[in-house]
C-alpha cells in the first residue's frame, strides 16, 4: 500500500468546505526530535500533489500549526524543507500533540488529543512493516521459482499475510464506525477479490474458460472502487485516489468510447450530490479522454464535454476553457471512428473537381500533406512501394490532399515523388472545410476509410496503417 507521497510541490491553499467537528479551531502542537530545519509545512493531498495549509517555525523542533477555523478531513503530510515528512489524518479533533524523530518518523510517531490521528498513525506502522515484510518474501520467493515447495510455503505465507492486514482493518472498522474516516480510508487501501467463478460454472458449458474470464472481469469492473464512496470528498484528500482511478480507468476499464462514457458518468452521477466531488470527477473523466492516446476514446471526450459542459453543468468552467472544450469538440464531432467521413469537393492539378464519396475502392486513405513538411518528405515516398503497391489486391486508392495554396510547388512535389496513380487534389480557396472536419492541425495526417467511406482509424503513421491494412486483409480471407 502507498501511504507516502513521494512528489511533493508546495502551492497555494486550495479550500473545501469542512465537516462538522466538536471544536471550530485548529490547534496542533508539533514536537520534532533530531530535526534541523527551520520550518515545517502542513499540507493536504489532492490529484498527486500536496497543497500547503500552514506554515509553522520550529525552534529546537518545537512548533504549532494554529488556525481559527477547521480544517477539511483527509490525509495531510507534515512535510520540512529537507525533504523529509510524516503522513497524518485530521478528523473531527483538530486539536491534538505530534511527537515524533527524524530518524523514523513513521514509527516514533505519538498522537495525543485525537483517537482517530492515533489509530491512523498506528495504521501506518502495521501497514510499513507488513510492506517491508512483504517485500522481503517476494525478494525470497523469487529466489525459489523452481522449488515447487518453497513457492507453497510462501504462497502460504502471503495469503496469512493479507489476512492479518485484513483482520487489523476490520478491528478499525468495528472500533471507528463510520463516518470515522480512518476506517473508511483503511478500507480504501484494499482491492476487492473476486470469487471463483469456477465453482459456478459447468464443466460441459461451451467456451468454459472463456465464461469464467468474463465473469471475473465484470466484477471486478463492478467492484473495484466499492470501497470509494464519491461524494464523500474526504478522498478527494489522499494519497490515494489519483492511482486508484489510473488503474480502473487504464487497466480495467475496456479501452472504447461507450465503457468509458458509461462508467465515467456512473462515477461522476454518484459524485453529484457534492459539488467539490461532482467537479473532481468531471474534470478527471474529461481530462482522461482527452488526454488518452488509444484511437477511438476521443468520442468518449466528446460525449462527456456535451453532457456535462456544453450543457452548462460546469459551473466552475471558466469562458477560456469553455471555448477550449467547444472548439475541441467541433473538430472531433466529425471524424469520430465509425462515423462516415464527411465528404469534401475538391480541386484537382488540372482543374477539375473530385469528391471524396465518389471514388470507388474499397478502401480509401486520406493523406493530408504539405510539400514543405519534414515529417511528410520522410513519409511520401514510402506509400507508393509499400502501401499502395503491396495492398492493391485490397482495393486501395490513396487520395492525397495538399493542404497548402501554392500550385506550382505542389505540381513539382507530384512530379518529383512520382504521385500519379494517387487522386491528387486540393483546395486553394479553403472552402471545404477540411481542417475542421478531418482535425488537420499538423501534417502528415492519414485516415483509413472502408467501401461505404466510414472511417476505420485516423491520425495513423505509417506502421499502424500496415497493421491496420494487414488486419483488414486478414478479415477477409477468413471470409472467403
Amino acid at each position: 500500500m502507498k501511504l507516502l507521497y513521494r512528489s511533493f510541490m508546495l502551492l497555494s491553499a486550495v479550500f473545501f468546505g469542512s465537516f462538522s467537528a466538536h471544536a471550530q479551531n485548529l490547534k496542533i502542537d508539533i514536537k520534532l526530535e533530531n530535526v534541523s530545519d527551520s520550518s515545517a509545512y502542513l499540507a493536504h493531498y489532492l490529484d498527486g500533489r500536496i497543497f500547503a495549509d500552514d506554515t509553522t517555525q520550529l525552534v529546537n523542533g518545537v512548533g504549532l500549526f494554529q488556525k481559527d477555523s477547521l480544517l477539511d478531513q483527509g490525509i495531510y503530510v507534515v512535510y520540512l524543507p529537507s525533504q523529509k515528512y510524516f503522513d497524518l489524518l485530521i478528523g473531527n479533533d483538530q486539536e491534538f500533540s505530534i511527537k515524533s524523530n527524524s530518524e523514523d518518523f513513521v514509527n516514533m510517531l505519538t498522537i495525543k488529543g485525537s483517537e482517530e490521528s492515533e489509530a491512523f498513525a498506528d495504521f501506518q506502522k502495521f501497514m510499513k512493516e507488513k510492506t517491508e515484510n512483504s517485500r522481503k518474501l517476494q525478494a525470497e520467493y523469487k529466489d525459489k521459482l523452481k522449488d515447487e515447495k518453497a513457492k507453497a510455503e510462501y504462497r502460504a505465507l502471503f495469503e496469512k499475510a493479507d489476512k492479518e492486514v485484513k483482520a487489523y482493518i476490520k478491528t478499525l472498522n468495528e472500533k471507528f464506525p463510520k463516518p470515522s474516516f480512518v476506517s473508511e480510508f483503511a478500507n480504501f487501501t484494499l482491492s476487492p477479490e473476486a470469487p471463483d467463478f469456477s465453482d459456478s460454472i459447468a464443466s460441459d458449458v461451451p467456451d468454459r474458460e472463456k465464461e469464467i474470464k468474463l465473469r471475473n472481469y465484470l466484477w471486478t469492473k463492478n467492484h473495484y472502487l466499492s470501497n470509494l464512496n464519491p461524494a464523500d470528498d474526504r478522498y478527494l484528500r489522499t494519497p490515494l485516489l489519483k492511482d486508484k482511478l489510473k488503474f480502473f480507468f487504464e487497466n480495467i476499464l475496456i479501452q472504447q468510447r461507450d465503457s468509458i462514457v458509461k462508467e465515467s458518468v456512473k462515477l461522476i452521477e454518484q459524485a453529484r450530490p457534492n459539488k467539490k466531488c461532482f467537479q473532481y470527477y468531471t474534470q478527471y473523466a474529461l481530462n482522461y479522454a482527452i488526454k488518452s492516446k488509444i484511437m477511438g476514446v476521443d468520442a468518449a471526450f466528446v460525449d462527456l464535454a456535451r453532457r456535462y459542459y456544453l450543457s452548462g453543468q460546469a459551473t466552475w468552467a471558466d469562458s477560456t476553457l469553455m471555448a477550449n472544450i467547444k472548439e475541441r469538440v467541433i473538430k472531433l464531432q466529425y471524424n469520430l471512428l465509425d462515423m462516415k467521413a464527411q465528404d469534401l469537393a475538391l480541386e484537382t492539378i488540372d482543374g477539375e473537381f473530385v469528391r471524396l464519396h465518389e471514388i470507388d475502392a474499397n478502401y480509401t486513405i486520406l493523406y493530408f500533406f504539405e510539400t514543405d513538411c519534414g515529417h511528410c518528405k520522410k513519409v511520401t515516398p514510402h506509400l507508393i512501394p509499400e502501401i499502395l503497391e503491396p495492398y492493391k489486391d485490397l482495393g486501395i486508392k490513396i487520395m492525397a490532399i495538399y493542404t497548402q495554396q501554392d500550385k506550382e510547388a505542389w505540381q513539382k512535389y507530384i512530379e518529383d515523388n512520382v504521385l500519379y496513380d494517387f487522386v491528387n487534389c486540393y483546395d486553394p480557396n479553403y472552402q471545404s472545410n477540411f481542417r475542421i472536419f478531418y482535425d488537420v492541425y499538423s501534417t502528415p495526417t492519414i485516415y483509413l476509410l472502408d467501401k461505404n467511406k466510414k472511417i476505420i482509424a485516423k491520425r495513423l503513421d505509417l506502421e499502424n496503417l500496415k497493421g491496420f491494412l494487414d488486419h483488414e486483409r486478414k478479415v477477409k480471407a477468413e471470409k472467403s
